[in-house]
């Protein structure tokens, strides 16, 4: 994957990360993953349970991001502030190892992960600026479009994602994904420390839940 330094320069703190990982196999639920979740969620609640989520840097830092892109957070809440609240209120996400290791880390580290199946990609995947408004089917079946300068990933052809918007349906993770692009995404102001454990995490969930090999992996 590569960073297009547009962004940087739009969004002075922004910082991409990515892994390719081989080899895969997408299970509807892994017992030692489930386990995992159970402690990482026992451990949110008791760091975040008697706390005012909505003052924590981190939460501020992503709806001061998605403000800056045009988007309302109170509408649509960014992927760590939703995931944490889930957790929380034991509601948590269930999809598949994969996407719920991708979720995991999320929630973990303060850190969008994505997630995009290598074989459905078109040439290299690129971090980059929205230029047009065009609208893209999300996993959901909504077509939405991005808003001018929002932060998107896509390859040579499509939209994989857009910051604000979440995931395309044409790049969803299936049963026969055995490839995968992850791809993390920070909010300025969320550190770059954040963004190498989130990495760390969600490349070991990937090896350890899904059975894959990590081929590269990089921040930029």
């Amino acid at each position: 994957m590569k960073l297009d330094p547009r962004v940087k320069e739009k969004y002075p703190g922004f910082i991409a990360g990515y892994a390719v990982v081989s080899g895969i196999t997408v299970e509807r639920t892994v017992d030692g993953l489930v386990d995992r979740k159970r402690q990482i969620f026992s451990e949110l609640k008791a760091k975040y349970g008697s706390t005012d989520i909505t003052e924590l840097s981190e939460l501020k830092a992503y709806r001061s991001f998605f403000k800056a892109m045009g988007a309302d957070p109170s509408n649509y809440r960014p992927a760590p502030e939703y995931l944490l609240r889930r957790a929380l209120d034991d509601r948590f996400p269930h999809i598949n190892n994969l996407v719920d290791s991708c979720l995991l880390a999320t929630v973990e580290n303060w850190v969008l992960v994505g997630v995009y199946d290598v074989e459905r990609i078109r040439g290299e995947a690129r971090t980059t600026l929205a230029t047009e408004t065009k609208p893209f089917e999300l996993i959901n079946g909504r077509k939405l479009s991005p808003k001018l300068d929002e932060v998107i990933l896509q390859d040579d052809q499509k939209v994989l994602a857009a910051y604000t918007l979440g995931d395309a349906k044409a790049t969803m993770i299936t049963q026969k994904t055995s490839n995968a692009l992850i791809v993390l995404w920070n909010a300025p102001g969320v550190e770059k420390n954040m963004i190498e454990a989130a990495l760390n995490s969600v490349t070991t969930y990937a090896r350890r839940y899904c059975g894959g090999h990590l081929e590269k992996s990089e921040i930029l």
